[in-house]
């Protein structure tokens, strides 16, 4: 939406303006100021895309007004009124970058059009600036690899001697001064852009691009690549002016950058969310960006167009209970529990929904550790996950699946159905089916009896034959996996719960806290109390 600023030293002048139904015409926010020296500091703050402001005003004059304008907001499209017809004030105006000139006293039909007609016209440009058209002219004929590939080597920490650097900076024309401070930016692509038909993310990346450039380079020089996180970096650092540069100011770049985040979700219909690092000096760019990078990662995918600034306290990492509580993945798909273990995927991503915790942290977190049940459950048949599940497994090769959950999730969720239907293993025959029952028996049970003599009767066999056949078929007895089951159990919930330890005893079946507490201790090697101090 267009955001417009009134300015008139006359109050009921700019009240009846500023009354007018704006939002009819496609604007969406309305300023007002009583002097030019006002409306200086307003353009400071926020991003003002028309400025309709009298000529006669005490202190800065409108046309002083919009020759600082011209110089600071070339974007922004000025609109004069004056009660005074004089040939000499149009021709200024003009001079001074004003797309209109009107005569006051003026209706507001004739005004409200007169916006109107510079909106549009600041639409045509905006639309220019980041067209596909032009996002695939620039990607097919001037990409600047070797100046992406330059920074990103930065970016990394790689080694290079200043004497090569500044080489490759003056080949690649790059205006970048050493020793002078500069600013880091990421941008994050978030929600979808445009027309689903035209969704080709590398297109609108450079849409997003162009706009970026043609907001930031007012006053800085830029400097772009994408990482190989699917960030856009952009480091900054004002312009040469008279044999030197300034310090970046901080909030002219969250204004830049709220600006940017506007004009994307304007005229591209997406989302994107910005982090400014603090301030370094070029070209360390190194530790700078590991710190953003870090601090971006911790923060949900569920969080759209936010804005970040670099040393904002932020909550700390936490792990997912589920995807860790007992019985795990690899132990599921081990007895060939296919439907529990879809469930416990399913439960893993509801998790991560419910408690916003969809960082790309997380969703690498669940990634691997999905990854390794797998490459575990194939590599016990002798064979690659390729050959037992028929699936592309190299989802970390593409950095677009560390943000996408529904990818993730149907990746699993196909490697899964695929892993069941094609598996040659004797996960369904009579003896996985009621090792299969009597996991579940004592998992349900766990707090209550959960003697070899109850299993038994709950499967209908004999207690020695069971224990016989458990063993041979789980090289294992009954009561270890309960141990082991218990024990495991009860760590997890020791790190992510304050359940009292007694109560916690009573859960896995211990009517004795004190016993309890010294079978823990025999498993762990640390008394219930300790575990839990060393996992808060």
């Amino acid at each position: 939406m267009i955001q417009l600023l009134l300015v008139d030293d006359e109050p009921m002048l700019v009240k009846s303006m500023v009354d007018n139904d704006w939002a009819r015409v496609g604007v969406g926010y309305v300023f007002q100021a009583a002097s030019g020296l006002d409306a200086v500091e307003i353009l400071k703050k926020t991003p003002i895309d028309i400025v309709v402001t009298d000529i006669r005003m005490p202190g800065m004059n409108g046309l002083q007004l919009c020759e600082h304008i011209q110089e600071h907001y070339p974007r922004t499209k000025c609109i004069l009124l004056s009660g005074y017809g004089e040939f000499e004030y149009a021709r200024l105006a003009i001079k001074f970058g004003t797309v209109n000139y009107l005569l006051k006293p003026i209706k507001d039909e004739d005004l409200m059009n007169e916006v109107s007609r510079v909106k549009m016209l600041i639409q045509e440009e905006w639309e220019q600036v980041g067209s596909l058209e032009q996002a695939r002219h620039t990607l097919h004929v001037h990409l600047p690899l070797l100046r992406s590939n330059l920074l990103n080597n930065l970016l990394s920490g790689g080694s290079m001697t200043a004497s090569v650097l500044a080489e490759r900076m003056k080949e690649y024309k790059l205006p970048f001064v050493a020793g002078m401070d500069c600013s880091l930016i990421l941008v994050r692509m978030e929600g979808a852009f445009g027309n689903p038909e035209e969704g080709d993310l590398l297109l609108f990346e450079y849409a997003v691009h162009n706009i970026a450039c043609e907001i930031l380079e007012t006053d800085y020089d830029v400097w772009y690549c994408k990482d190989s996180f699917g960030y856009l970096c952009y480091v900054l650092q004002n312009k040469v002016k008279d044999g030197s540069v300034e310090k970046v100011d901080d909030k002219a770049l969250e204004k830049s950058a709220y600006e940017l985040q506007l004009k994307v979700a304007g005229f591209l219909k997406g989302q994107i969310s910005v982090l400014i690092s603090d301030l370094g000096v070029f070209p360390e760019l190194a530790v700078h960006y590991r710190k953003s990078l870090n601090e971006f990662r911790k923060v949900p995918r569920s969080d759209r167009e936010i804005m970040i600034i670099s040393g904002e306290p932020r909550v700390q990492s936490r792990s997912l209970q589920t995807l860790y509580s007992p019985p795990s993945i690899g132990q599921l798909l081990e007895a060939g529990r296919w439907t529990d273990a879809r469930t416990k995927v399913s439960e893993v991503f509801e998790e991560m929904n419910s408690k916003k915790m969809d960082t790309e942290e997380h969703m690498m977190e669940v990634i691997y550790t999905l990854m390794n049940a797998f490459l575990y459950i194939a590599h016990l048949q002798g064979k690659t996950l390729m050959e037992v599940s028929g699936w592309e497994i190299d989802v970390t090769a593409d950095p677009r699946m560390l943000y996408q959950s529904d990818r993730v999730m149907e990746w699993a969720m196909g490697v899964l159905e695929s892993m069941e239907s094609g598996s040659n293993r004797e996960f369904k025959d009579s003896k996985n089916q009621l090792i299969t029952k009597i996991h579940r028996f004592i998992e349900t049970h766990i707090a209550k009896d959960v003697s070899l003599q109850t299993i038994a009767d709950h499967v209908s066999l004999h207690p020695v034959y069971l224990s016989s056949l458990y063993k041979q078929e789980m090289k294992e007895n009954i009561s270890d996996f309960i141990m082991r089951y218990r024990m495991e159990k009860a760590g997890v919930m020791l790190g992510s719960t304050d359940i009292k330890i007694y109560e916690l005893a009573s859960q896995m079946g211990f009517q004795n806290p004190p016993y309890f507490s010294k079978l823990f201790k025999n498993y762990y090697g640390v008394t219930p109390q300790e575990y839990r101090d060393r996992h808060i």
